[in-house]
């Protein structure tokens, strides 16, 4: 194995989604997701804020920005299918369904932890 499999496999992770999918995800760079996503800091940090205070008064420009950047963390959780590397596009993030795209956005937010590394859950 030489050195940038070696790194990538410590963070790569099998899975199986609600739907049965089985999946290699990967916990991306929160950082990338942002600057990727072209979401403001800002609108971040009042999402961030409006979750801890369990307040929903947020601006539809807010709720948009707040989509993109999950579609973001989406896209790059995900890294393969069936052991087939994928580079999802937005169409392909479209064709998920509801709890698979939840489950992905969880895990690559750190919400839900992830299995050890070759373990299938």
């Amino acid at each position: 194995m030489d050195a940038l499999q070696a790194l990538r496999s410590r963070n790569r992770y099998d899975v199986t989604l609600p739907s049965g999918l089985n999946v290699t995800i990967r916990k991306p760079r929160i950082r990338d997701c942002v600057i990727a996503g072209s979401v403001p800091l800002p609108v971040l940090q009042h999402i961030q804020a409006v979750a801890s205070d369990g307040e929903t008064n947020l601006t539809p420009d807010e709720m948009a920005a707040g989509a993109k950047f999950q579609d973001e963390v989406v896209r790059q959780t995900l890294v393969a299918i069936d052991g087939e590397p994928v580079a999802l596009t937005q169409e392909d993030i479209s064709d998920l369904e509801q709890e698979d795209y939840d489950a992905l956005a969880n895990y690559g937010l750190r919400v839900t932890p992830l299995p050890k590394a070759g373990a299938l859950t």
